[in-house]
């Protein structure tokens, strides 16, 4: 019989579609079909055979990979969804498929096709059996989790902004250095991965009338980074000294940058300024603060330098007190979330902590190296800052000036009107050399009456341009009155040496420039002197300067009184006349 001969027949072959049909099937409770749910539900399903290729493939897949079923059908998954590779970058397809175990791939990045959007998926690869309990292949579950995704990446870029927010409080608590501070606190917020193109800090001035800019860095490698600052923090040299000592090329770029920023100063009345909107408010400023309040902006120094397409400006505060502003800037537009935002703040926080002690601790120091008549450097300080500039003078083979000079006749004014008329010259000059000298020179009271210039990358002709400014504005200028409202007019002579022309060290410097100063107290006073003239000079002259120097033998002629407050330049005395007068006794 046939249906005898089919119950004999061999074993009937079946497909692997069929075999799928058997595994994959349900029983019939009534409701929608099977295929209708499979393609219906929200999460994405794909069934693979053994050889990996596609069998089944619902609408939520075709929506997430932007392929339809027909596409995709009995062609292998690498090839008409690669995506899927990323599922499989561990081979856990081909290990589901040998040993029957389940297994899970978390957080795949999937991006739409269609619209760009990122998603996030965790898998489940579950083995399928057929009626023989072979496998007769492989299901994919995803589950869409961005929103879990990207919490948790977002508190990981937290918890890593944490961390480095404590690296930077350990290394700024290394230091008591103000522009180390300044450096660390900038570079930090420029060096961080999706970090800012330039930083820059502001600081309130003591008169509490400015803002100042003291700092400005750009874009570096947070790995390159961590070096500067542990060498910064491992011994005492200044910023500047160090830079240039670890990376030469780096110490000129933040050099240029914060030179351009020390000039600009916004006043603190100033109502439609960013930054000072940011520090009287006490609140974050971005570029979006611009659109609700048009009135605003940037200062057009700052605007000058820097492209801002994005910025934020938050303020410094110290014990609830806004000691500056911190200004970052990209070049390229962003957008600043929230998050972004707090911790700008947090950071700016311990910034400011460690700004104000290095304030503190810089007020301390400027009140050891100054002179607390004049608040000009004292001699120590002077000293300390010509070796420094005679080491990079040598390094980079620039020329470096010192002009010494000395108030003419000056134990007159203390005996003849008294000490307070002689505090008030030294006053009065202080203030005429500071007003005249650039703001990298360095005037200083090197001791007594005596006061000294530090002019880097200066040459002996411009150096003996400045002394004679210098002497025609004490000579015109520096007029002060006596016990009883009487006038008395001031002047001074000088001595101007430059290395390495006329010197090879420190000490030689200040040498030959002091023996120039007495070769004009020589001359008659009230003029100026040069290395030049003294090198020529026959070793004989040079011997009775030095002498001159150390014993201060010169004769005191009696200082003229001015009658009016419009003081006119004295004549000049001759050398025949100064003669005379050394040789009788007499002053004129």
């Amino acid at each position: 019989m046939e249906t005898g001969s089919d119950d004999v027949s061999p074993k009937v072959r079946t497909t692997l579609a069929e075999r799928l049909v058997r595994a994959t099937r349900t029983v019939d409770l009534g409701g929608p079909p099977p295929k209708r749910i499979f393609d219906q539900v929200s999460i994405v399903a794909i069934v693979l055979d053994p050889s990996l290729r596609v069998v089944r493939y619902n609408r939520a897949a075709e929506r997430l990979f932007g392929k339809p079923f027909a596409n995709v059908l009995n062609r292998a998954y690498a090839e008409s969804v690669p995506t899927l590779a990323d599922v499989n970058r561990s081979q856990v397809f081909q290990r589901t498929l040998a040993l029957g175990v389940p297994a899970e791939v978390k957080e795949v990045e999937i991006k739409e096709p269609r619209s760009g959007v990122t998603f996030y998926f965790d898998f489940v690869i579950d083995p399928i059996l057929g009626d023989d309990a072979q496998i007769a292949g492989i299901s994919l579950i995803g589950l869409d989790v961005t929103e879990r995704a990207k919490l948790r990446h977002q508190l990981t870029e937290q918890n890593e902004d944490l961390k480095a927010l404590q690296q930077v409080s350990d290394w700024l608590r290394k230091t008591m250095d103000l522009e180390k501070a300044f450096f660390i606190t900038a570079s930090a917020l420029t060096s961080a991965e999706g970090g800012y193109d330039h930083a820059m800090i502001f600081t309130v001035d003591q008169d509490r009338e400015f803002l100042v800019g003291r700092s400005c860095v750009d874009s570096l490698k947070l790995s390159e980074v961590w070096g500067i600052w542990r060498g910064l923090t491992s011994h005492d040299a200044p910023l500047q000294k160090s830079l240039e000592t670890m990376q030469p090329v780096l110490a000129r770029r933040w050099g240029e940058l914060t030179e351009m920023i020390k000039q600009v100063k916004v006043p603190l009345n100033d109502p439609k300024s960013v930054l000072v909107h940011a520090l009287r408010n006490q609140v974050t400023v971005t570029h979006r603060t611009l659109d609700d309040e048009p009135e605003l902006r940037v200062h057009p120094a700052i605007r000058q330098h820097f492209e801002l397409q994005s910025f934020a400006a938050a303020p410094l505060m110290a014990e609830n007190e806004a000691i500056g502003v911190v200004l970052v800037e990209s070049r390229r537009p962003r957008e600043f979330t929230p998050e972004q935002l707090t911790m700008l703040e947090m950071f700016t926080g311990q910034a400011a902590l460690a700004i104000n002690n290095g304030m503190i601790f810089q007020n301390v120091l400027e009140r050891a190296q100054r002179d607390s008549l004049t608040r000009l450097y004292n001699h120590g300080h002077f000293q300390e800052a010509l070796r420094n500039e005679i080491d990079r003078a040598g390094r980079y083979g620039n020329p470096l000036s010192v002009i010494m000079l000395d108030i003419d006749h000056f134990k007159r004014f203390n005996d003849t009107w008294g000490h307070q008329t002689g505090d008030r010259v030294l006053k009065q000059t202080a203030l005429l050399l500071s007003a005249l000298v650039r703001v990298t020179d360095l005037p200083a009271r090197y001791g007594g009456e005596e006061f000294a210039l530090l002019l880097p990358q200066t040459d002996y002709a411009h150096a003996m341009e400045l002394a004679e400014r210098l002497r025609i504005g004490v000579e015109r200028k520096v007029v002060v009155s006596g016990p009883k409202g009487e006038k008395i007019g001031v002047t001074a002579s000088f001595g101007v040496a430059t290395f390495p022309k006329y010197a090879e060290d420190a000490a030689g410097l200040v040498s030959i420039a002091d023996e120039a100063l007495y070769y004009s107290k020589e001359k008659g006073r009230n003029c100026i002197s040069g290395a030049h003239e003294v090198s020529a000079q026959a070793q004989e002259t040079r011997k009775r300067l030095k002498e001159a120097r150390k014993t201060k033998r010169l004769n005191k002629p009696v200082i003229t009184q001015v009658k009016s407050t419009a003081v006119s330049p004295p004549p000049k005395k001759s050398s025949a006349s100064s003669s005379r007068n050394k040789r009788s006794g007499k002053v004129k």
